[in-house]
């Protein structure tokens, strides 16, 4: 359950890459604030900026201006290898491609971001074996990743992301190369995770996904164009679907293109 303590503040962020001889600006001041316990899906179309953004609070790269604060700390006036020990002690991350070490069996790719901590072995296989029979997939432990399907794939990407019981989960795309009932089955993973206390933010361009969550932001062109919240992420989802009895459920809105709240049956 989400909480009033900001875990992330992203402060006017901007962000713009030399080309050429000029520059192209990416990000355009982006004001965001996701909290502890939240589930906050950032959606736009290809190109709006949603993975720069992803990248930026994740501290893989530096904003042209503004302030990522992390924990009440300044993200950015720590050095890039403190930056990185926190990605790696608080951070898991699932991405569209799962990223496979090919000579390691499912067990052994699950394990091996405790190995980067010099844990006991056997006491992480145990850890591993118990998460894999918590999504049902312990009988494939044995098995090659590829061997797999896509869905099986990014579970198993998922529990590799809980090995260090991380603060906070970032996938992007996750569900880019899933069926519709892959889809499903891993965003209501992710609704667990966030009723256990985990902070999720999840990147992506597909609206189905939206009535998962419990804060959206859109960004079109590099700004945050529309923000909504409910008190409740299961009253979100009833809202999206269309059921306008419980509309009042939603808190905050900062709408400038009113066509969002039509295609989203909010009004």
């Amino acid at each position: 359950m989400a909480d009033t303590k900001a875990l992330i503040q992203i402060q006017n962020v901007k962000k713009s890459f030399p080309v050429g001889t000029g520059t192209v600006e990416v990000l355009k001041g982006i004001n965001i604030t996701i909290n502890k316990g939240e589930f906050v899906i950032i959606f736009g179309p290809s190109g709006c900026g949603k993975s720069t953004l992803l990248h930026t609070l994740s501290g893989l790269e530096n904003p042209t201006e503004g302030k990522v604060i992390m924990e009440d700390k300044d993200f950015y006036a720590m050095t890039e290898d403190e930056r990185g020990l926190y990605r790696r002690d608080k951070v898991g991350m699932i991405y569209q491609e799962p990223l496979w070490i090919s000579s390691f069996n499912v067990i052994e790719n699950v394990m091996f971001p405790s190995f980067l901590l010099d844990q006991k072995e056997d006491d992480v296989r145990v850890r591993a074996q118990q998460l894999l029979d918590s999504i049902g997939l312990g009988k494939w432990s044995s098995y090659m990743p590829l061997e797999l399907s896509s869905g099986q794939q990014q579970k198993i990407s998922l529990i590799r992301s809980l090995m260090l019981d991380p603060l906070l989960i970032i996938a992007d795309e996750p569900t880019g190369n899933l069926d519709t009932v892959s889809g499903r089955e891993l965003l209501e993973r992710f609704m667990k995770l966030v009723d256990e206390g985990k902070t999720i933010i999840m990147v992506t361009h597909d609206l189905e996904y939206l009535k998962y969550a419990s804060k959206i932001y859109h960004i079109l062109d590099g700004e945050v164009v529309e923000e909504y919240m409910t008190k409740d992420r299961h009253a979100k989802r009833d809202v999206i679907a269309g059921k306008k009895e419980i509309g009042g459920d939603v808190v905050e809105s900062n709408v400038r293109d009113p066509q969002f709240l039509k295609k989203l049956n909010l009004t």
